[in-house]
């Protein structure tokens, strides 16, 4: 995704990186990469609630699968890419 951050830029979109890890461990994981320049949401309180929202928890195991979606400005996902962990 940082590699594509220009593209998505000259098209008027936000890159966003969510998992239901907290934020220390987002920052950790940032690091790890040697560093990102787009946000991370920690989907932690209440556990899943974004992911859920887009179809993407696995509550029996408390993770997401990892998926890329790509939502426009009007709240409507026009592309889903789930790579199923289940």
């Amino acid at each position: 995704m940082e590699a594509l951050l220009p593209r998505f830029r000259a098209a008027h979109t936000q890159v966003l990186g969510v998992s239901v890890d907290n934020v220390y461990c987002h920052a950790n994981w940032g690091s790890s990469l040697g560093g990102i320049s787009f946000p991370l949401l920690s989907d932690f309180q209440p556990r899943g609630a974004v992911a859920s929202s887009l179809g993407v928890f696995l509550e029996s195991a408390g993770i997401t699968d990892r998926a890329t979606i790509i939502i426009d400005k009007e709240g409507v996902v026009q592309s889903q890419v789930v790579n199923q962990l289940s």
